[in-house]
């Protein structure tokens, strides 16, 4: 899955494509952290998430502690 990582600076628009939701969610907080901008992560198929929506959705979905265990 690949993912679009938007954000505006004072300069103008800023986006980065990555395919790794973790990636995404790193350079999106830092974009953040360092314009104090809203930033959005956007899937390809152009659903747009915010920070907290995107790390809930794909990186902390909890998948992983819905299996049964072994």
């Amino acid at each position: 899955m690949k993912f679009v990582i938007n954000t505006e600076t004072p300069e103008g628009p800023l986006s980065y494509h990555t395919a790794s939701p973790g990636i995404a969610l790193a350079r999106a907080k830092a974009l953040a952290e360092t314009w104090q901008q809203d930033v959005t992560n956007q899937d390809m198929n152009g659903r747009v998430y915010d920070l907290d929506a995107f790390d809930t959705c794909f990186v902390r979905s909890g998948s992983a502690d819905a299996l049964p265990s072994a």
